[in-house]
């Protein structure tokens, strides 16, 4: 069991879907022109599960998740259209100021500094994590438990983090150091980005671990973003697959990671160590990532297909729902369920 301070656990919302996002499109300005970084994404997220959004560098995956937590870099970036719905509310556009952030929607970034006050110790940043989630907990109720939290992430020396400044911490120990603040606000929400990057493997399994427990005991709908299908096949029931700005194909872990549709979850699937699936020996991913300020003609990724058709060099397909899942390609023109 986790022992956080304070009360709460989140019970599923009465909606299916904790967050939906529709028809997001995000630009970034340059000095001679504006380019197309979110080209119209669409995804529900089902309270309670683990969401992988997997995709290389590039792909959109982290300017998605600053567009749902509202914290874009603008300028350069500006929201072009789109909703954002959490918790049954749009938080995008909005003509009031929806506080979601904190208990509500919380992130961990990539780069754990930018969440982290370089003038306060982690003890105090930790404290006051806790006290805006319940305000009536004092601090000196909650040490023990921060200690327990950060001994779970596998930090050893727990006392001196707690009275380290960040910038005396290794980028590792920042990155824990950001999930437990994340972690002992409760959040019904929690995006994690690259979570595991950097981590030893033992450290990543732990963490894991960690956060699937905050799932099942805080009732915490969990959002993975990452470049590695092998985090993504640990920790995900659903996962969406994104390249080039655009989600390429969604379904549940099984079906993504076993039968991929599309021949970029299939590239992503074969390049990940046995044990994950049946496809075989281990692939090198071929070609680089497009660059999304001059796409090819057509489909993206048609450069790098291997089943690449002559109408996937001039149009670019629309998502088609096969069964319960969706997938981008032309491959699947005419099977798309009525």
């Amino acid at each position: 069991m986790i022992n956080l301070p304070g009360e709460i656990r989140h019970e599923k919302n009465l909606s299916e879907f904790i967050l939906e996002v529709k028809n997001l499109r995000v630009f970034i300005e340059t000095l001679d022109k504006e380019i197309e970084i979110l080209r119209g994404v669409d995804l529900k997220l089902r309270s309670g599960e683990v969401t992988a959004i997997v995709g290389e560098s590039g792909s959109g995956k982290t300017t998605l998740a600053q567009a749902i937590v509202g914290v874009l870099d603008t300028p350069p970036f500006y929201i072009e259209s789109g909703e954002i719905y959490f918790d049954g509310q749009r938080i995008y556009p909005s003509s009031e100021n929806v506080n979601f952030r904190g208990a509500g929607i919380n992130m961990v970034f990539q780069e754990p500094l930018v969440s982290l006050n370089p003038v306060y110790t982690v003890k105090r940043q930790l404290e006051e994590s806790v006290q805006v989630t319940d305000s009536r907990v004092k601090r000196s109720e909650v040490e023990g438990g921060l200690k327990e939290i950060l001994s779970d992430l596998m930090i050893r020396d727990v006392d001196r983090v707690l009275n380290s400044y960040p910038h005396q911490l290794s980028g590792g120990m920042r990155q824990r150091v950001a999930i437990a603040m994340a972690m002992v606000q409760k959040p019904k929400l929690l995006i994690l980005d690259e979570p595991t990057t950097g981590l030893d493997l033992i450290v990543q399994r732990k963490i894991i671990q960690l956060l699937l427990k905050l799932k099942r005991e805080f009732g915490t709908t969990l959002v993975v973003i990452t470049h590695d299908l092998a985090v993504a096949a640990n920790m995900a029931d659903r996962m969406y697959v994104m390249y080039a700005g655009k989600i390429v194909e969604s379904g549940t872990r099984d079906e993504v990671i076993k039968f991929p549709l599309h021949p970029y979850s299939r590239m992503l699937r074969d390049s990940i160590p046995s044990g994950y699936s049946d496809s075989g020996p281990l692939k090198v991913t071929e070609g680089n990532p497009p660059d999304i300020s001059a796409l090819p003609p057509g489909c993206p990724f048609n450069p790098r297909c291997p089943l690449v058709m002559d109408i996937c060099r001039v149009r670019e397909p629309g998502m088609k729902t096969i069964e319960d899942r969706e997938v981008r390609c032309w491959i699947y023109e005419g099977r798309q369920n009525p």
